[in-house]
């Protein structure tokens, strides 16, 4: 049998790991086509300290990212192969625990923290109604149908969206599993305990590791390979993949699939369309589409595979964008002032939140070293503005129309930081980054909206990644790529154990006794 995985970001990497593991296929037999010419997918890494560091991405974990940390566990860290990476992971956030001092600040530079998190019962009341409404009575909508207008004002709102990702006008369905999945964090909002990161950037951290394993195995990578159509059997009845269309160096190529294989697709990408600036440009426009190009290809023909077009397209750009920074800097003074004013480490206290800036800027100085080899005295800091459709408050335009120049005054303006502003920009890189795509996961969908992972009918074609459906499991995270990988090859082959089951914060008592905490003494 022969396995071909299109799409090398980490759901693609998991895939042949569970291949390998779960079904018992050799490594010289699985093939893995990635459309860029670096393995990852958001999870990318790119630019040096001498130009700045580019991160487009950033991410948050929790203990119970069970198909992962079931993964990281066979895999051997790249520091000490004597442990695994997930060892390695837990060891690093035991030993440097977030803890976040100044998580919201004010335009005064105040910090912002109230009783409740500013809920009410009322609040609470719409919370437990909405994680009780069934899934199926939530199709297209929104979340500010289920919630008071003050809901949206209050102190938990800007914490959860600005760690969470969601907007009023996201989905509700998509609102409701984050709820009943992350209940338990709800104290930890504020102070981010219990919160986990990765002690590098998450390139290094597991996608390195984890391709360094496949390949000892005898995977194939083919980068620089994009996808451009796969053939069917002609059937009604049944979906079986007989051919794969390839593009690579400008050549294209066609691989015969057998019956007895098996083909697994990612069907899109968060990171679609990104694009990167620098200190003296604007990230420029990339309108390719390439990354959900193949998915549109097979729900046009089929309806199984769902709709991309509730995701992807120029119409959801203005409720899915995001511009990310990254600041490289060489002097003391940005860290300096950071940490006085948060009364934190460096790499200690979690996000601060800029609530007053139109853009509703979020900051994080990272642990150092962020990146291997990484100079002493160089530190990095990421961010990113949760409402770039905006204009700023000083460069008085959008953020993805603006430099990394402009783009880093607008946060020192908002910190006050005027003063040192000369010394932070003369030592100082930021570059920006475009993720048009990267919070389209919020957007209001259908149930049908998200195909399977393995279609109804389907022979030997499983489907991976955030726009998969699986039942209970929230999709902004690295969890969900791993468990649609395991759950496609277990359904197609049926080998292996199942995925285990999705952590549901609702029905443990501890983790509801941690929510009620938040009205009853926070």
């Amino acid at each position: 049998m022969k396995a071909h995985i299109v799409g090398g970001g980490f759901g693609g990497l998991a895939a042949a790991f569970y291949l390998i593991r779960n079904a018992g296929v050799s490594g010289e037999d699985i093939t893995i086509y990635e459309a860029d010419e670096q393995l990852g997918g958001a999870f990318s890494l790119g630019g040096t300290a001498e130009s700045g560091y580019v991160l487009p991405c950033g991410a948050v974990f929790d203990k119970e990212f069970r198909c992962t940390f079931d993964l990281l566990a066979a895999i051997p860290s790249r520091a000490d192969p004597a442990i695994s990476v997930r060892d390695e992971f837990f060891a690093f956030n035991a030993r440097y625990p977030f803890r976040d001092r100044a998580h919201i600040i004010d335009r005064d530079g105040h910090i912002v923290h109230g009783p409740h998190f500013g809920l009410g019962l009322r609040d609470g009341f719409d919370l437990i109604k909405l994680s009780l409404t069934p899934e199926a009575m939530l199709d297209g909508r929104r979340i500010e149908e289920f919630f008071s207008p003050k809901f949206f004002s209050t102190e938990f709102w800007l914490l959860w969206s600005t760690i969470m990702g969601s907007l009023p006008q996201h989905g509700a369905a998509e609102f409701r599993r984050y709820i009943n999945r992350t209940i338990a964090l709800f104290p930890d909002l504020s102070d981010m305990t219990h919160i986990l990161r990765t002690q590098l950037n998450q390139y290094q951290a597991f996608i390195e590791p984890l391709a360094d394993w496949l390949r000892q195995r005898g995977v194939k990578m083919l980068t620089g390979a994009l996808v451009r159509d796969i053939g069917f059997v002609a059937s009604r009845e049944h979906i079986t993949v007989d051919r794969l269309d390839y593009q690579r160096a400008g050549s294209a190529s066609s691989v015969a699939v057998g019956a007895e294989d098996i083909v697994l697709v990612t069907t899109g990408s968060q990171a679609a369309d990104l694009s990167v600036g620098s200190m003296t440009e604007a990230p420029g426009p990339q309108t390719s589409g390439r990354s959900w190009e193949l998915w549109k290809r097979l729900a046009h023909a089929r309806t199984e595979f769902g709709s991309p077009d509730t995701f992807f397209g120029a119409a959801r750009i203005p409720d899915s964008r995001w511009v990310s920074f990254t600041v490289t800097t060489r002097g003391p003074e940005l860290i300096d002032l950071l940490s006085a004013l948060t009364s934190s480490e460096p790499g200690s206290g979690g996000l601060v939140t800029l609530k007053d800036s139109s853009w509703v800027l979020s900051l994080s100085i990272l642990h150092r070293p962020e990146v291997i080899g990484q100079p002493s005295g160089t530190n990095v800091l990421w961010g990113y503005g949760l409402y770039p459709e905006r204009n700023g408050d000083f460069a008085r335009k959008r953020m993805a129309e603006c430099t990394g120049a402009e783009i880093l005054q607008e946060v020192l303006r908002h910190l006050r930081f005027d003063r040192q502003l000369d010394a932070i920009m003369a030592s100082s890189i930021c570059i920006p980054c475009d993720l048009p795509y990267v919070n389209n996961i919020w957007l209001p969908r259908r149930r049908i909206d998200r195909p399977r992972p393995v279609p109804t009918g389907s022979t030997n074609l499983g489907l991976l990644g955030q726009y998969v459906e699986v039942s209970r499991e929230v999709a902004f995270t690295i969890e969900y790529s791993a468990r649609t990988a395991w759950e496609a090859i277990h359904l197609l082959l049926g080998r292996g154990p199942a995925p285990p089951p999705v952590y549901q914060g609702q029905y443990d008592p501890k983790a509801l006794f941690s929510a009620l905490k938040v009205f009853l003494f926070q």
